[in-house]
């Protein structure tokens, strides 16, 4: 049956839920509890020394571990049925709190697939040695990129006037929201310069930051003028439009992305992989593939990166250079 991790489990971490809690709660009395465990314990020694469990895991990056458990539960269970003919018992879903910790889950090969959005799945593969292997479409999306967008009669006409002015970014983690716009920003080798909030006065030697901590927040403050310019996605950007016609226009856009991306474990066993592949590559061809993919997070389906992964994640891997430049320069 698919499981989740005990590494990373939150509460559960502290106060580990399992078959030995059920019964101590149930009121079964010492004596009895006792005989019960050793029967237990040996059914399952029995079960250990005649067919040893074979294990694949998923892995996330997310600090709501109920949430993220929850999203990928059917998922594994899918995979659990598809895989057992290669020698798969049980899928496990190991949730992390960092991408830290997760890189280090891959390094020592805890961690099988890994699934994130693509600059931040690009930094925690290329550090660990994985490998970018599928792409997944969200919602219908394949790819996508980040908009920056100013009013309609802003005298912003390109990146270099955002110089003593202030960008709404979403949050630290965000692909569209920060990431891709700041690479955009560095390229051109603009100072950059993240300010306290939005009632601040934007720097006037360099281009002013301030993070929303929602895209929602990024538009609304847009809207009534807390900032010049806002970095959202197309789906932001529509929103935006829906609301004021005519009111705002694009003034850049960033590099196309895949929305999300599969890496592989270099270390996982090279036919498990294959077959893995192959699953979630097939799964959107059968009804109970497309329900499974829908409850894991509004998944369209898998399929390989059309222009290899190489020229996908190229670019990618230039954005994390300037973006670790950047860091490195303490601004």
């Amino acid at each position: 049956m698919a499981r989740v991790s005990p590494l990373f489990t939150g509460r559960a971490r502290q106060q580990p839920v399992s078959g030995w809690t059920c019964l101590a709660e149930t009121g079964v009395g010492s004596m009895a509890l006792k005989s019960v465990l050793r029967v237990l314990a040996l059914a399952l020694g029995l079960l250990a020394a005649q067919a040893p469990a074979g294990e694949l895991v998923l892995g996330s990056v997310n600090d709501n571990v109920r949430k993220h458990v929850k999203r990928y539960l059917p998922l594994a269970e899918y995979l659990e049925i598809e895989l057992a003919g290669q020698g798969i018992d049980s899928v496990k879903i190991s949730v992390y709190p960092t991408s830290a910790a997760m890189t280090e889950a891959l390094t020592n090969g805890e961690v099988d697939f890994y699934f994130d959005s693509p600059v931040v799945a690009a930094k925690i593969s290329r550090q660990a040695g994985a490998i970018p292997v599928l792409r997944r479409w969200k919602r219908g999306v394949a790819s996508y990129h980040s908009v920056m967008v100013v009013p309609w009669g802003s005298d912003v006409q390109e990146l270099e006037d955002l110089v003593g002015r202030k960008i709404g970014f979403q949050d630290p983690d965000s692909t569209s929201g920060y990431l891709l716009p700041l690479g955009m920003i560095l390229r051109k080798n603009l100072p950059v310069r993240e300010i306290a909030n939005f009632k601040a006065k934007g720097p006037e030697d360099a281009v002013g930051y301030v993070f929303t901590r929602d895209d929602k927040n990024t538009i609304l403050w847009l809207s009534r003028g807390w900032i010049d310019a806002a970095a959202t996605d197309p789906k932001g950007f529509r929103k935006l439009e829906d609301a004021f016609p005519g009111g705002y226009r694009e003034l850049t856009r960033s590099i196309e992305v895949p929305r999300q991306t599969v890496i592989m474990n270099s270390r996982t066993d090279p036919a498990l992989a294959a077959a893995v592949c192959d699953v979630l590559l097939a799964m959107d061809q059968s009804p109970q593939g497309e329900e499974a993919l829908n409850k894991f997070h509004k998944t369209t389906k898998f399929d390989r990166f059309p222009e290899g992964v190489e020229a996908t994640f190229s670019p990618i891997y230039q954005l994390l250079d300037d973006l670790d430049r950047w860091s490195a320069s303490g601004s």
